[in-house]
């Protein structure tokens, strides 16, 4: 903890503002779930000798046990036994802005496990949250603002809401859990994409409803969850990344906008209106298959993209695709990066320069992404949890998550169960950011924070009519902040950094920062993030969260 005296950190923070004030500025079809079945076969182990729980196990020599690696040991690995059974799919994680633990979520055929791997080489499985209706090989999980939001391809399931903050008093896990709400406008959906910066979730793929594209439902309060539009012009999405667009495109900057993998098309969305999309293009490609997924570089200038058929279809290695989006009218295909396998991509995530592609039998890879600019990928490292081959075939690693602060991975395995990963190709954990206080405020916990453009103290009007330093008709407020212990590491942006913001009327917001730069001669930096548009009168609280660890809390005070 910053550990002045309150005299002398008002001195400091003051003085940082000032600097601010005197001129630091900144700059602002088929439906394919209907294919192959997946899951039930074998476990892709030598002689099909059966799996159990492992613990710390180093790659030494290409392999951690009986497991192909490279640059990536495993920390420990979990058995479908150990675990509640049924086949894996999706996978996700939680870390608790209370302890710092990190949580695996696990959707199963089954249900969905909740593991705590705060200690990834000793995981503890604390239990099952069963089915809302019954079984199904496709499970999506995402998370916000400390819920679980979980969807299947079973009938009548719709979406279930968990509360996670109940894992953290487990007494004799493993247990049975309960849903803590539930959402019934839609029977099914295949995929669920949540924008953590709005508190919107996209459930895609939802046939019953929305011809099949993105049911979008309001989750600012988890378990209330309210029905907020359809994105159906291009019909059926299987998969959807949705963002508050800071890309080089300046008609959309600060725009919510979603990157739609629709079965043969990349389908870019504007859903700023919820009530009135606005599709902005829909591109097809040389060599596709089935667009299945595919997510954004931290810039926002650059798509990966993977294709789920053309591995099959074409007899080509695993194959991930290069877009251009500085133009969301008008996206280009640029390159296209050919893998070591012949194995099926099939769910791949960023975080700053690394790729992390979970691609079927040939486990989870890992990509160089530095040049993207260039479509020149490269792999770095992997971990195969299906030793016996690399066919193009829809077994092993169904998906992975990368995003955990201390940088462990986890990878689920459709035949196999949860591995905890732990690439061991640098990178760093920097302690949790640090928010300055303001000890000459009205509370105990005001924020040191300044109007962007104007420099004044709070309260903060949600608009300003005199903006100066934003362009364009968006006049919503942009805060200063100043945090310490915190510094943005190569191939990380401003957005990577989230202010967590509750309002007045207990709204919960996740807002990504505009800019984050060092203050001169000092140790902090400063955040800037916008004001939402809805935010109400009163006492706000705020957190700001870097690499999944999270600040102590301040608060901010807007007027009307």
């Amino acid at each position: 903890m910053f550990s002045l005296s309150s005299k002398q950190l008002r001195v400091g923070i003051w003085a940082c503002l000032a600097l601010l004030a005197a001129g630091l500025f900144f700059s602002a079809r088929a439906v394919h779930d209907e294919g192959p079945p997946i899951g039930g076969g074998p476990n892709g182990q030598p002689n099909g000798q059966p799996l159990v729980a492992m613990g710390k196990t180093p790659c030494v020599g290409g392999m951690a046990g009986t497991f192909p690696c490279h640059n990536v040991d495993l920390a420990s690995f979990l058995p479908l036994s150990d675990i509640g059974g049924g086949s894996v799919n999706d996978v996700w994680g939680w870390t608790d802005n209370l302890t710092s633990k990190e949580y695996a979520i696990v959707g199963r055929s089954n249900g969905t496990s909740f593991v705590d791997i705060s200690n990834p080489d000793q995981p503890t499985y604390l239990g099952n949250l069963p089915p809302h209706s019954v079984d199904s090989v496709w499970r999506s999980i995402k998370v916000y603002a400390n819920h679980a939001f979980i969807v299947s391809e079973a009938d009548n399931h719709g979406m279930q809401v968990f509360d996670l903050t109940r894992l953290r008093n487990v007494a004799a896990p493993p247990v049975a859990f309960t849903e803590n709400a539930h959402y019934a406008g839609f029977r099914r959906a295949h995929t669920l994409a949540v924008n953590e910066a709005t508190g919107f979730a996209y459930a895609a793929g939802s046939k019953d409803t929305c011809a099949g594209g993105l049911h979008v439902v309001d989750i600012r309060k988890p378990g209330t969850p309210v029905f907020a539009g359809c994105v159906d012009q291009d019909g059926y999405t299987h998969e959807t990344q949705c963002v508050i667009y800071r890309g080089p495109d300046l008609e959309y900057q600060g725009h919510e906008v979603c990157f739609n993998s629709n079965e043969d098309t990349l389908t870019i969305v504007d859903v700023t209106n919820k009530s009135e999309p606005k599709q902005l293009s829909r591109t097809t490609y040389a060599g596709v298959g089935y667009t299945h997924q595919g997510w954004l570089t931290e810039d926002h200038k650059h798509f990966l993209l993977d294709d789920e058929l053309d591995e099959k279809n074409r007899g080509v290695n695993s194959t991930t695709y290069t877009w251009n989006v500085a133009d969301l009218d008008a996206p280009s295909m640029m390159g296209v990066y050919s893998g070591q396998s012949p194995a099926i991509d099939h769910n791949l995530y960023i975080r700053g320069s690394r790729a992390y592609q979970a691609n079927y039998r040939s486990g989870l890879r890992i990509l160089d992404i530095t040049n993207v600019g260039a479509a020149d990928l490269s792999e770095l490292a992997f971990f195969d949890v299906y030793p016996v081959d690399d066919a193009p075939q829809f077994s092993g690693a169904w998906s992975n998550f990368p995003f955990f602060p201390s940088g462990i991975v986890i990878v689920g395995g459709i035949e196999q169960g949860l591995f905890v990963l732990r690439p061991t190709i640098g990178g760093q954990t920097l302690p949790a950011p640090q928010l300055m206080l303001d000890g000459s405020g009205p509370g105990a916990q005001q924020a040191a924070a300044l109007d962007a453009t104007l420099f004044l103290r709070d309260a903060f009007p949600v608009v300003n009519t005199h903006n100066l330093l934003n362009q364009g008709p968006d006049k919503n407020t942009r805060v200063v902040l100043l945090v310490t212990n915190l510094q943005l590491v190569q191939g990380e942006t401003a957005s990577s950094v989230i202010v967590n913001l509750t309002g007045s009327n207990n709204e919960a917001y996740n807002l990504p920062a505009e800019d984050v730069r060092p203050v001169i001669s000092s140790n902090f930096a400063q955040v800037v993030f916008r004001l939402p548009d809805a935010l109400a009168p009163g006492t706000c609280t705020i957190t700001v969260k870097a690499r999944g660890a999270e600040s102590n809390p301040g608060t901010i005070r807007i007027k009307s």
